[in-house]
C-alpha cells in the first residue's frame, strides 16, 4: 500500500492536539469550527478560470495541435539563419528561406527555397524538427499539407514521420508538382509508437530524378488527433488537463501579447480567422513569432468547449516598450483613437452580429459559425495602471462609450488600479499580483472589507512566483520558482478562501500563466509544464482542480469567520444548492499539523469525503515542503481521496496536514439556500 493512500484518520471528540511527537502548533492554539446553515451570499458562476496569452509557446507549440514549428516563416526575415528555424537540410540540399518567388499568398510571403545539388544519389531533401520533437502514436491518424511548386521538377515527393536515427514510422509519397503552387494533402498512420519525441518530418525527392534543380515549398501543416476532433483544434492531453479543472471563465487572447510592441504588431482579430494561408502571423511580444493559427474562432470555439464564459481583452491604444522607462510606450493620440474603435466594434460584431443581417456576421457565417457566440464580458486593456493618465484621460471613456453605445448589454473590465478614477466610473476591474506566499497568506482577507457598492474585482493575473518577499519577479537563485510549489500551492489556496469567501465582489478570478514549454519558455511558474510528448500537473494546477470542481452556488457562515487571527488555517464552506453538498475547503500553510473540531448545524448522512494535497508522512519527501512536481518527477506531490465515517450526528474532528489543501464534502439533503 502507497503510504500516502492511507487516509486521515478521525479522532473523537477532544480539543486541538498535535500528533505524536511532532513540533508544538504555531497559532491557532485550539479552533472550534462551527458551519451553519446560514447563507451569506450566491457564488458567481465564473469564480475561477483561467487567463490566455501566447507565452512560453502555450499557443504556437503547446495547446495548438500544430506540429510543425515555423511552418510559413511568418515573421521571418528571408535569407537569414533564423527564418530557418526548426528546419534542417537532409543529405546535402541547400535551404534558405526567400521572398523573391511568390508566395503562397499576399499573407504569407516567405516561402522554402530547395536546392539539389548537380551531383547527387538517393534521397535528398530538408526535415522539420518540430517543437523540439514530434510525438508519433500507434494508431493516431496524422493530418498533414504542403504547397511545392518548381519550374524544372515534376518528380513524387515522398514525406514521412521517422525518428533521428531513421526509423520510419510513415510515408506517402505526393505527385504532380508543376509550376504553380499546388497544395498536397495526406495521411500518416502509423503502425507503432516512437520510443520518445526525437522524431522528425522528413520530405525529400529522389536524388538522381531532381539534380541541379530548385523546388520551393510553403505553408506546412501536420496535426495528430485534436481534442473533440476539432479542425485546426487543441493538443488532445494539455486540452484535456484543462477542461477537467472545469474552469468557468477564459480571458482571451492576453496580456502583454495582447498589446504588441508596436501598434502595427498588436493582435488583429481579422487577421487570424479565416484559412491559415490567408493568416500572416505576427511578431509576438514574447520573442518568438506567433502563426495565429490559434485565432479569434477557435479561441471561442475553446471556450465553448470548456463550457468557459469568454473575457474578450480589446487593444485600447498603447503597446508595451521599456518597463523601466514608461515613457518609452507607444500610446495612440486622442485625435486618432476611432479607427482602433471601430476596429473593436467590428470584432465584436463578428462574434455576436447576426449572420444575417451584419457585415461581420456575415463573414463569421462564411467561416462556418452561423450562430452568434455568447459575449457579455469586455476587458478594456491590459494592466493599463503603467499608462494611466492616456487611460483616464482618454481612452477608457472612448471605448465604453462607443461599445455601450452599439451594444448595450456588454459589460466592462477596467485594467487600471483601482484608486484611478475613470469616467464612467469602473463597476469591474482587473488586479493581478504574482507576488511570494507570505504576501498572499497575509492578503487573504484584503476583500473581507471592501465596500459593497457594486463594484467587482476580476482577479486576472495571480500566482506565487517567488520565496523572496522583496523581489517577487528575480531570477531563479534569487528565490523565483521554477515549477509551482507545495507551499506556494498553500498560499495560493489560503488567498482563494478568501475570494471565494468574498465572491459577492471578487466576481471571477484567473490562475496565470498557463503554460509552459520545457524547451522554450519566458516566465515561471506555471501550471502545467510540457514537451513534444508528455505534461506535468502543477501543485497550483490540482489546487485549482480542487476548489473549481467542488464548487458550491452559496457562501455558508462560519463561526468564527476565517482571519488572521486564525491563521495558519485560512477556510471557506460553501452549499451548492442543486446536490444539497457542503464544501469546506482548508489551507493549512503552516508547519505543523492542525487538528479542528467541527461542529455542524445541519443533519448529514453520516459520512463525508476528503480530497487533499499534502507533504506525505513517512515518505522520503514528509516535511519538504518546496517540493514540486517536474516533468523527471510528476507525481511527487498529488491529490489524495478518502471516504470517513462521522459517528456522531453533528460533530466530528479532522486533522489538517501541515502546509496542505484540503477539501472536505459532506452530503446534508435538508439544506437549501432558501
Amino acid at each position: 500500500m502507497h503510504l500516502e493512500k492511507i487516509p486521515r484518520r478521525l479522532f473523537a471528540f477532544v480539543s486541538l492536539i498535535s500528533i505524536g511527537t511532532r513540533a508544538a502548533l504555531v497559532a491557532p492554539n485550539a479552533l472550534t469550527l462551527r458551519l451553519t446553515a446560514n447563507v451569506t451570499h450566491e457564488i458567481p458562476a465564473t469564480l475561477y478560470g483561467y487567463m490566455w496569452e501566447d507565452i512560453n509557446h502555450s499557443g504556437d507549440g503547446g495547446l495548438y495541435a500544430e506540429l510543425l514549428q515555423n511552418r510559413a516563416f511568418q515573421a521571418m526575415i528571408p535569407g537569414t539563419l533564423s527564418a530557418l528555424n526548426a528546419w534542417q537540410p537532409f543529405n546535402g540540399a541547400r535551404i534558405a528561406v526567400t521572398s523573391k518567388t511568390k508566395g503562397v499568398s499576399s499573407a504569407l510571403p516567405n516561402s522554402l527555397e530547395v536546392q539539389i545539388p548537380k551531383v547527387v544519389s538517393g534521397p535528398i531533401g530538408f526535415e522539420n524538427t518540430g517543437f523540439w520533437g514530434i510525438k508519433v502514436q500507434q494508431g493516431w491518424v496524422y493530418e498533414g499539407s504542403l504547397y511545392a511548386k518548381s519550374d524544372t521538377f515534376n518528380g513524387a515527393i515522398t514525406v514521412s514521420l521517422k525518428s533521428t536515427q531513421g526509423t520510419i514510422f510513415s510515408s506517402t509519397t505526393l505527385k504532380g508538382v508543376t509550376k504553380d503552387w499546388k497544395k498536397f494533402t495526406f495521411q500518416f498512420s502509423p503502425t507503432v509508437s516512437a520510443p520518445n519525441d526525437k522524431n522528425v518530418f522528413n520530405v525529400v525527392v529522389d536524388g538522381k530524378a531532381a539534380a541541379g534543380k530548385t523546388i520551393f515549398f510553403g505553408m506546412f501543416s501536420l496535426f495528430p488527433p485534436t481534442f473533440k476532433g476539432r479542425e485546426n483544434g487543441m493538443r488532445i492531453d494539455l486540452a484535456e488537463a484543462l477542461a477537467s479543472t472545469q474552469p468557468s471563465i477564459w480571458r482571451f487572447p492576453g496580456g502583454n501579447n495582447l498589446e504588441g510592441m508596436s501598434f502595427d504588431t498588436r493582435w488583429k482579430w481579422n487577421e487570424t480567422i479565416g484559412p491559415i494561408e490567408t493568416r500572416p502571423g505576427r511578431v509576438g511580444d514574447w520573442g518568438y513569432s506567433n502563426t495565429d493559427g490559434l485565432g479569434l474562432l477557435e479561441y471561442l470555439n475553446w471556450a465553448e468547449d470548456l463550457n468557459a464564459e469568454p473575457i474578450l481583452g480589446v487593444w485600447d491604444g498603447i503597446s508595451i516598450a521599456n518597463y523601466s522607462d514608461l515613457s518609452t510606450w507607444p500610446i495612440v493620440p486622442e485625435q486618432d483613437l476611432q479607427p482602433y474603435i471601430d476596429d473593436v466594434l467590428n470584432e465584436i460584431e463578428f462574434v455576436i452580429g447576426d449572420s444575417k443581417t451584419t457585415k461581420f456576421g456575415k463573414l463569421r457565417a462564411s467561416l462556418g459559425r452561423e450562430e452568434p457566440y455568447a459575449l457579455r464580458l469586455i476587458e478594456i486593456g491590459n494592466e493599463d495602471q503603467f499608462q494611466p493618465a492616456s487611460y483616464s484621460g482618454y481612452r477608457w471613456k472612448a471605448f465604453v462609450d462607443a461599445i455601450g453605445a452599439k451594444y448595450p448589454q456588454m459589460e466592462f473590465i477596467a485594467t487600471s488600479l483601482p484608486s484611478t478614477a475613470l469616467t464612467p466610473a469602473y463597476k469591474k476591474i482587473d488586479f493581478h499580483m504574482y507576488n511570494s506566499p507570505a504576501w498572499f497568506t497575509t492578503n487573504a482577507f484584503m476583500f473581507d472589507n471592501y465596500p459593497r457598492n457594486g463594484t467587482q474585482f476580476f482577479v486576472g493575473e495571480y500566482a506565487v512566483t517567488s520565496t523572496n518577499d522583496l523581489n517577487n519577479l528575480g531570477d531563479i537563485p534569487s528565490g523565483r520558482l521554477a515549477y509551482p510549489s507545495l507551499q506556494g500551492a498553500a498560499a495560493e489556496a489560503a488567498f482563494m478562501t478568501g475570494m471565494e469567501r468574498n465572491s459577492d465582489v471578487v466576481f471571477a478570478s484567473a490562475y496565470a500563466p498557463s503554460f509552459q514549454h520545457i524547451r522554450n519558455f519566458q516566465w515561471t511558474p506555471d501550471i502545467i509544464t510540457y514537451d513534444a510528448s508528455s505534461l506535468v500537473k502543477s501543485t497550483s494546477y490540482y489546487v485549482q482542480q480542487m476548489f473549481s470542481v467542488n464548487r458550491g452556488t452559496h457562501v455558508l457562515a462560519t463561526s468564527p469567520t476565517s482571519t488572521s487571527d486564525t491563521a495558519p488555517l485560512f477556510w471557506v464552506a460553501s452549499l451548492n444548492n442543486e446536490t444539497n453538498v457542503v464544501f469546506l475547503k482548508v489551507s493549512n500553510a503552516g508547519t505543523a499539523d492542525l487538528t479542528a473540531n467541527i461542529f455542524l448545524d445541519f443533519p448529514i448522512t453520516g459520512f463525508m469525503t476528503t480530497i487533499s494535497i499534502s507533504s506525505p508522512a513517512l515518505s522520503p519527501i514528509s516535511g519538504n515542503f518546496n517540493i514540486s512536481n517536474t516533468l523527471d518527477a510528476p507525481e511527487q506531490i498529488i491529490p489524495i481521496s478518502g471516504s470517513q465515517a462521522i459517528p456522531l450526528p453533528d460533530r466530528f474532528n479532522y486533522t489538517f496536514p501541515a502546509m496542505s489543501v484540503t477539501v472536505l464534502t459532506l452530503q446534508s439533503p435538508d439544506l437549501t439556500a432558501d
